[in-house]
């Protein structure tokens, strides 16, 4: 979906590390092992004449300081072949590194993303690697306070994967309740974050929502009214959006490169709409753009 970006859910794990591993669980239905400090580690996997950098390592570790665990999480928005050949890198390296089971978590904007990116790594004949990808659709809904103070970062990703949630408002109560517990510099960054992926209309139940919790008496009149002003258009744009790729996902249709670039670009609401109706009668997502 449009609002995984790709720095936003790193900045989100920077903050929290724990939130690499709440996302693992998402996929997996494993528990967190017992750990004494999650940390965002670097992972040296320059090897001469390539260099490879993972987007973020996550490291569990003991009281001793020894290695428990180790998530590399990689954010993709779009389909490229390279990764198949250096995501095993990183894992093997990671792995030689911290003597410990490592995963490898890729943040996808979609599912048909998602799919593409779990799809197994053939190594040779003795093995292989399996990815593993989460996206939008796997994030649980949380509507719960509790839980969203004791995971804030996770409620925000809540929040931003499901906008369009019928009943949205436990979702974005969960989440202020999460938000209430952070320092205001950060909670504003995550509610511009949020904000940005919802349409105006949400946006609007979200200030009524704000203007009635006494924590958040920091943002200002004007801080909503800058929001409302331009968010009409932009939510209507991203609805296009996240309809158009939803149809032919549904359609099991690929989606190229290429094709996803221009179609995330366009911030034209009425060519969206056509793009919408084309794509559940076309056979090839390249076809909405002929005439």
């Amino acid at each position: 979906m449009p609002g995984f970006d790709h720095e936003m859910p790193l900045e989100l794990i920077r903050n929290r590390p724990e939130t690499a591993l709440e996302l693992l669980r998402c996929v997996t239905g494993d528990d967190i092992p017992p750990h004494t400090a999650a940390r965002v580690e670097t992972v040296d996997c320059t090897q001469a004449p390539i260099e490879f950098r993972a987007d973020s390592v996550v490291v569990l570790r003991d009281e001793t300081g020894a290695a428990l665990t180790a998530v590399i999480v990689e954010v993709q928005r779009s389909r490229d072949a390279g990764k198949r050949f250096s995501w095993p890198v990183y894992v093997t390296t990671l792995r030689s590194q911290h003597k410990c089971e490592t995963a490898l978590l890729v943040i996808c904007p979609d599912r048909s993303m998602a799919r593409w990116c779990e799809r197994t790594i053939r190594l040779g004949p003795n093995g292989a690697i399996t990815p593993l990808a989460i996206d939008p659709s796997r994030i649980p809904v949380i509507t719960n306070p509790d839980q969203a103070r004791a995971s804030p970062e996770l409620a925000v990703l809540s929040a931003v994967a499901h906008p369009d949630e019928a009943d949205d408002e436990p979702v974005l109560e969960a989440m202020l309740a999460g938000l209430a517990t952070l320092d205001p510099d950060r909670a504003r960054v995550y509610l511009n974050y949020v904000i940005s992926s919802l349409h105006a209309v949400t946006v609007k139940r979200l200030e009524e929502m704000v203007t009635t919790i006494q924590d958040f008496d920091y943002l200002g009149e004007k801080y909503f009214s800058h929001w409302l002003a331009k968010g009409e258009v932009k939510g209507e744009v991203k609805g296009e959006i996240k309809s158009i790729f939803s149809v032919l996902d549904a359609r099991g249709l690929e989606i190229s490169d290429d094709a996803r670039e221009r179609i995330c670009q366009c911030d034209d609401p009425n060519q969206l709409d056509a793009w919408v109706r084309k794509a559940a009668v076309i056979t090839s997502a390249d076809e909405l753009f002929t005439e």
